[in-house]
């Protein structure tokens, strides 16, 4: 792809992002609805845009919509612009910044930087990916929170197929935050199995089923989420 076209792809990502705060003001209010119920089925789609600057530098831009698949309502869109430097064939460093605005009464849209730590590598021809991520969050309301992630995977190829079956699975831990309703510790967790193939020579797709559980002061809740993904190499 050449250069003018990477900087309309770049001007079209960073209109998208700050159109969101306008967006979420002209848009009514959600009727009031708990934050997570449990047992609650949501839909996630999911774009990732890769575009690879030099043999270390990479740009990548991630976008995500969540709706409750009962009601059809928007719960929420990420947003999440970085760069990866790869440090040697297995390893890899990247930073960004990261929005989340949500739609439902009496949650509050975030910001703020990212970082991650990289592992890749291959056992018996399965890929495998680690991640080790850090994220500062701050709220339109004042409040702030600080957690770290931990992601692991495997992708194992269907033999003489195009097809590929995915599994991971990441945890969610709190290590500082200031907000009522929000636990100090195990926050989160996502297992997640699916499949998925190369759509073109620069795309790819997937699709699976995400078991999310979330940890809320004297609650535990349980969500079924599909998810839908789609990735892009720009060059």
């Amino acid at each position: 792809m050449s250069k003018p076209a990477f900087s309309s792809t770049t001007l079209l990502a960073a209109l998208c992002l700050f159109s969101i705060p306008a967006e979420a003001q002209r848009r009514p209010q959600q009727a009031a609805t708990p934050n997570v119920q449990n047992g609650a089925v949501w839909m996630t789609s999911a774009i990732g845009l890769r575009y690879r600057i030099d043999d270390c530098w990479s740009f990548q831009m991630d976008a995500q919509l969540r709706f409750d698949s009962a009601n059809g309502v928007l719960r929420d869109v990420q947003v999440r612009p970085g760069f990866e430097y790869i440090l040697s064939p297995n390893w890899a460093v990247a930073a960004g910044y990261v929005q989340f605005q949500r739609y439902l009464t009496g949650q509050t849209a975030s910001r703020g930087p990212f970082q991650d730590i990289v592992y890749r590598t291959r056992i018996d021809n399965l890929p495998i990916a680690g991640r080790w991520r850090w994220e500062e969050l701050f709220f339109d309301n004042g409040t702030y929170l600080i957690r770290t992630r931990l992601l692991a995977g495997v992708r194992i190829p269907i033999k003489d197929t195009p097809w590929e079956l995915a599994f991971s699975d990441e945890v969610f831990f709190n290590v500082g935050n200031n907000g009522a309703g929000r636990v100090q510790g195990f926050a989160q967790n996502r297992a997640y199995a699916g499949f998925g193939r190369q759509l073109t020579r620069w795309s790819r797709a997937s699709l699976g089923y995400e078991f999310d559980t979330f940890n809320a002061p004297g609650a535990v809740r349980n969500v079924h989420n599909i998810k839908l993904n789609v990735v892009v190499d720009l060059n």
